[in-house]
């Protein structure tokens, strides 16, 4: 019996202006209008979602909302709805595997899919086809699909000719395709070196490729061996499939929260970030895993900022162990004014050791083990701290799932 050979391509998919899309597919008044979603409290929202109609006058996400509106005086606000956004995200990943059996979630909108199941590209190319249709039909959505035998190249690719793009860069063909790429397009560029790649006469990733040929140790001066690292994995027509698809866990876990109004009381500050801080908690025992450093997060009023990381010398994996720290971390960091915005994350995780195997006839369970066997059975949001819901100065909030807040997992992925 002879095995058929596999083709060595991987895809990227991102779903276009995400909640953007899911928002304008859900209300058609919406459609063909700039919209951003956004936090309840305008004055110190920040946009998570533009639609394209909102990006092509240079609303991003990250961007305050009232800065938006000075580019885009007709922007209009639709409340983040985090649930919704969450529930339809898995329907979509669920929906990849009619391309491949394997999918690599990388974000809450975005998966790489290894195509080595198909042996003709053609057959792949068919499927991702079919898939985008029936995107459109059951969400009303579109997402864009680059092609190519390195995933940072398909990535590259799924974000070149957005939205509803498709494009395949055939093995060999790549450094044509990045010929045409400008520096500041490819992922893992940060601002700071894209200021010192352009003032080294650096605009297009061909010639940033072409400068690592012929004069390698200027850059290595310059930005050292981790970016070295990074540019010659662009050059690469091959990876490691096995260790690129592996599943891992992350390598922190954190939830931040952009505030409805400013707070300046220090009873409350704690009491949000130990809503915070459940979250974490929650997410942490999914993973059955537990922390041995803590990073807390402020914004305060007037948009300066404030951070502290501490590594302990024990671990935590409890909404009790949190509550005894985050007093004494925003004590350690807060300056006495108004604060618009907390993040708390948890890192240098480690897998859960001090579980405790219950007998069959013990009635005591671990109140966490409660909490994730409600929230796997009606949802997130399900069961929360009770003490959010008593935030005189948090106005109007119906729900936890109405504040505008985002999850976030780190992972370490490499060509």
């Amino acid at each position: 019996m002879i095995a058929l050979k596999g083709i060595p391509y991987v895809s990227h998919i991102d779903m276009d202006a995400f909640f953007a899309s899911i928002e304008q597919a859900a209300n058609p008044t919406l459609k063909g209008k700039p919209i951003a979603v956004t936090g309840i409290g305008k004055r110190h929202s920040v946009v998570t979602s533009a639609s394209y109609e909102a990006k092509r006058l240079g609303v991003k996400s990250g961007m305050a909302f009232f800065e938006a509106l000075k580019l885009c005086p007709d922007l209009i606000a639709v409340g983040v709805q985090s649930k919704k956004y969450g529930y339809i995200s898995k329907e979509i990943m669920k929906m990849m595997t009619s391309v491949s059996p394997r999918v690599m979630v990388a974000s809450v909108d975005e998966a790489y899919i290894d195509l080595s199941f198909h042996t003709k590209l053609e057959e792949s190319i068919n499927r991702f086809i079919s898939f985008k249709r029936d995107l459109k039909e059951r969400f009303g959505i579109t997402a864009s699909v680059g092609i190519s035998v390195n995933p940072i190249i398909s990535k590259i690719a799924s974000d070149y000719s957005k939205p509803n793009g498709f494009v395949v860069v055939k093995d060999g063909m790549e450094r044509e395709f990045l010929n045409e790429i400008p520096v500041k397009d490819v992922p893992g560029i940060g601002k700071h070196t894209l200021i010192k790649l352009e003032s080294m006469g650096y605009k297009m990733t061909g010639e940033l490729l072409e400068g690592l040929e012929k004069s390698p140790m200027d850059l290595y001066t310059m930005f050292g061996n981790a970016f070295m690292g990074f540019l010659q994995s662009l050059t690469k027509n091959r990876f490691s499939r096995k260790g690129f698809f592996k599943e891992e866990r992350p390598k922190s876990v954190g939830h931040s929260m952009t505030l409805s109004g400013d707070i300046n009381d220090f009873d409350l500050i704690v009491r949000v970030t130990n809503f915070l801080s459940a979250r974490v908690i929650y997410r942490l025992g999914r993973y059955k895993m537990e922390s041995s450093g803590v990073s807390l997060f402020l914004r305060y009023a007037d948009r300066s900022s404030k951070a502290l990381s501490k590594r302990l010398n024990f671990t935590i994996s409890s909404i009790k162990d949190m509550t005894e720290i985050t007093p004494w971390l925003i004590s350690s960091i807060w300056n006495g004014t108004a604060v618009r915005a907390i993040g708390i994350s948890c890192w240098a995780l480690s897998e859960k050791k001090n579980q405790r195997q219950l007998s069959l006839f013990e009635k005591e369970r671990e109140l966490l083990e409660t909490v994730l066997e409600i929230e796997r059975k009606f949802g997130e949001y399900s069961i929360f701290p009770g003490n959010i819901l008593f935030l005189p100065d948090i106005r109007k909030l119906e729900k936890p799932s109405d504040l505008h807040y985002q999850g976030f997992c780190r992972r370490e992925v490499s060509c």
